[in-house]
């Protein structure tokens, strides 16, 4: 049984509200939205959610890193 450690959902957590918040950077300077504040915390929501929900997955399946 792998070792329930929130170390591996964290990681995944920050490294999807980066991602997702160099994403919105990106797609601003690209002048696809608004650079409103909605935008950048919708972002960093979903990369939160998404990345703790993808090392989550990862941590069921044994992985360690």
């Amino acid at each position: 049984m792998p070792e329930e450690s929130p170390n591996l959902v964290l990681k995944y957590a920050i490294f999807g509200f980066l991602a997702c918040l160099g994403g919105a950077y990106i797609s601003q300077y690209l002048g696809y939205n608004n650079s409103s504040l909605q935008t950048y915390l919708g972002a960093a929501i979903a990369g939160i959610v998404g990345g703790g929900v993808g090392g989550k997955i990862r941590q069921r399946k044994g992985k360690t890193s």
